[in-house]
Formats: structure tokens, C-alpha cells, sequence
């Protein structure tokens, strides 16, 4: 792990890496991957892409983590991402740039490759960089194509035996195994092995099949899997794509029509 030290390109950006004023940024390091350079030219783009945060928002900062992996975490699998920067803002008690019902700590996602940009987790997060939200979404994504220069994109090469595992679930899915149909519906969103590409239409539809089916063997996770996998995660026209795919689904595994929502 590399502890953070104070760079010259930290400093053009008004955040001494070390220091403790309020857009001040604190650095770990935790993978090969990348050097200090790399991170700082990644740092100066994410300051462009959500530039309040560093200016008109500062004054209600109280302290921002810089976390910097390659760890697969399901987000960062899900936009192709194998290095990326885990922000952390930590806010002060009282605030006086932002209003509405703000959360003491917001989280970003930062990563290059294939779909560079800045992922804002909550409406706070994204309020710090003056993002609007869009409607019923509580994330924003920021583009920032910089970000394919200094940050790797993830790359998978699945074996000979994570397609075989995969491909038995998924023809146990289609006898109607409740578990494996729920371990695809996941594979669509976390892109498991990267046999298959993450697919959020997919994903959607499989939950749908799931929830319609009603095994005996589910539960309130089912419902909640429609709402964050189809309902946030979708835009209208998308859901019902979702709907069409598992309609075609359904009867092919129990014979009979995908029952009305």
C-alpha cells in the first residue's frame, strides 16, 4: 500500500494529497497497476468532471478518501473498469452550499476503459457535483473520457471450465431451479466470470420470471430484485423489452403464459 505524499499535481488542483483543508484529498494506493503519476492525472479529471465539489462545495467538506485498486467489485465489473478510485466524502455537521435532505457522506466510482467516468452514488453525491438526478434514479454517471489514459480497463478471459459451470447453470435455470435461475438473473448484473456480458435488460427479465413463478422457495428478496433491477435500474422503454424477453422465457420453462404484473 502507498501511503499519499503531497504532488505537483495534486497542488495545481488546490488538494494538498496529505493535508486536512477542506478539498484537500488523502491517497492509498493499493495495487500495482498504476503509478502515483497515473493517479494524479486520473485525480486532475475527476476535479473537471465534478468540479463544485472542489470549489463551491469545499467549504462543507470535512475530508475526502482517495482509495485507488483493482479489487472486481461488482460496479466496477459492471462498466469494464480494472483499476478505479473509490472516493469517499466525509461532510461537515452542518452545511450551508447544499440543501435538501443531505446524507454525512457521499460515494464515488472512478475507472477508465471501455466507459470512463465517475459514478455518484447517492443524490448527495451527485449534488456535490451539481449533477441532476434522473427521474427515479438516486446514482449519476459523469463521463470522463480522460479517464481511459491513466486508469486500465478490466480484462477477462473466462476458462474452459467457468463456461462449462455457467452454461449447466443456465440449463438449470431452464428446468425451472429457482437458485440457478436467481444465479443468472446476478450474472447479468455483476458479470460473474465474463462468460457472458453483463446484460441489464436481461437481468431484468429473469427476475420477472423468477418473481411470476412463485417457487416455494421465495422470498421478499424477489420482490425487492424487481424493484432495483428492473424498476431503478431500467428506463421505461427497457422494461418493457425486459417484459417481452420474459415472456418468450417463461413458457419455454413452465409451459404456460408469463402471468400478468
Amino acid at each position: 500500500m502507498l501511503r499519499c505524499l503531497p504532488t505537483l499535481g495534486l497542488l495545481l488542483l488546490g488538494l494538498a494529497a496529505c493535508g486536512r483543508a477542506p478539498a484537500d484529498v488523502e491517497v492509498e494506493i493499493e495495487t500495482g497497476a498504476v503509478t502515483r503519476v497515473d493517479v494524479d492525472r486520473a485525480l486532475d479529471q475527476i476535479r473537471n468532471v465534478c468540479r463544485p465539489l472542489f470549489s463551491t462545495h469545499a467549504p462543507d467538506v470535512d475530508r475526502i478518501r482517495a482509495v485507488v485498486s483493482d479489487e472486481g467489485s461488482t460496479q466496477a465489473r459492471r462498466f469494464g473498469w480494472g483499476v478505479h478510485i473509490a472516493l469517499t466524502v466525509e461532510l461537515k455537521s452542518a452545511v450551508s452550499t447544499l440543501t435538501g435532505e443531505i446524507e454525512p457522506e457521499a460515494r464515488y466510482l472512478a475507472g477508465g476503459g471501455a466507459r470512463p467516468g465517475l459514478l455518484a452514488f447517492s443524490p448527495t453525491a451527485a449534488a456535490l457535483c451539481d449533477q441532476p438526478l434522473a427521474p427515479g434514479r438516486r446514482s449519476a454517471f459523469l463521463p470522463a473520457p480522460m479517464l481511459a489514459e491513466d486508469l486500465p480497463q478490466r480484462v477477462v478471459n473466462p476458462s474452459r471450465e467457468q463456461v462449462a459451470a455457467y452454461r449447466a447453470e443456465e440449463a438449470k435455470a431452464m428446468t425451472g431451479d429457482y437458485q440457478s435461475q436467481r444465479n443468472i438473473a446476478w450474472c447479468y448484473v455483476d458479470g460473474c466470470t465474463g462468460v457472458e456480458p453483463i446484460d441489464d435488460v436481461k437481468a431484468c427479465a429473469w427476475r420477472m420470471v423468477i418473481f411470476a413463478a412463485k417457487s416455494p422457495r421465495s422470498d421478499a428478496s424477489d420482490a425487492d430484485n424487481i424493484r432495483i433491477d428492473c424498476d431503478q435500474a431500467l428506463t421505461p422503454e427497457d422494461r418493457e423489452t425486459a417484459r417481452g424477453l420474459a415472456a418468450r422465457l417463461f413458457p419455454k420453462i413452465y409451459g404456460r403464459p408469463l402471468p400478468a404484473s
